[in-house]
């Protein structure tokens, strides 16, 4: 069982709680709802299932999310009891202070887009995207081909037809 420290923190004190397989949204939610700062960076990236590419996000971390407590402003009950949190990283029994330039230096890359492969990588065969401008405005589509200067013929998901001469810039991943 956790102790709350002994000592008290001058500010608030980033620390990493354990969650449940398949939680972190809950877990990020109650925390947010509860007045806790949260962060779990994610990577994005293509995955291909069925021969249709979709851009998805997943934990970089797996399931590892880093909360900030103000102790003893914040109670450590409060993130313990919190939907999704399966524990708190801790040393004896009192919970392990993360650096927060370690936290903070990952929090600016994460914002940065250093872990976003869709942005920083060119629209596959496969790809389910949103067309953003045009004609086809905010419809999906699905990438059948690449041509020469960035055009693109995609397959219109609602309307069921093939369209020619798309510019990869007006769409974006759905």
């Amino acid at each position: 069982m956790l102790q709350e420290p002994q000592i008290s923190f001058d500010g608030a004190k980033w620390f990493c709680a354990i969650v449940h397989p398949n939680c972190l949204r809950r877990a990020e939610y109650h925390l947010g709802a509860a007045g806790y700062r949260s962060f779990s960076p994610k990577l994005r990236k293509w995955v291909s299932h069925a021969r249709v590419k979709k851009a998805v996000e997943r934990p970089l971390l797996g399931r590892y999310l880093f909360v900030e407590v103000d102790y003893p402003r914040q109670s450590f009950a409060g993130v313990r009891s919190a939907q999704g949190v399966a524990s708190i990283i801790s040393h004896m029994g009192i919970p392990a202070v993360i650096p927060a330039d370690k936290v903070e230096d990952l929090l600016r890359r994460y914002l940065a887009g250093e872990f976003d492969a869709v942005a920083n990588a060119a629209i596959p065969i496969g790809a389910r995207v949103m067309i953003l401008e045009g004609e086809f405005d905010n419809l999906l589509a699905t990438v059948t081909g690449i041509g020469k200067g960035g055009r693109a013929t995609v397959k219109l998901l609602e309307q069921n037809r093939y369209v020619s001469k798309l510019g990869l810039a007006s769409m974006g991943p759905a």
